[in-house]
């Protein structure tokens, strides 16, 4: 059977970040959610702020239009 080198990636790092967790599911979903206030634009509240689409914006790309109005 053909196996795809992807899949096998995926799998093998979703088992490392299980792994680091001791596959406690809370635990992930309150590290997925420090992550989405580090990457994510909050306001002040710590809400999302989210673009006219109704997304969610990195702070990267905020930095990064910043950087091309200058």
């Amino acid at each position: 059977m053909w196996k795809d080198p992807f899949v096998d990636e995926i799998h093998r790092i979703r088992e490392e970040w299980a792994a680091k967790f001791n596959y406690n599911s809370k635990a992930l979903l309150e590290n997925i959610e420090q992550q989405k206030q580090q990457d994510y634009l909050t306001d002040e509240n710590g809400d999302f702020i989210k673009d006219e689409k109704g997304g969610l914006i990195l702070k990267s790309e905020l930095k990064l239009k910043d950087k091309v109005k200058r």
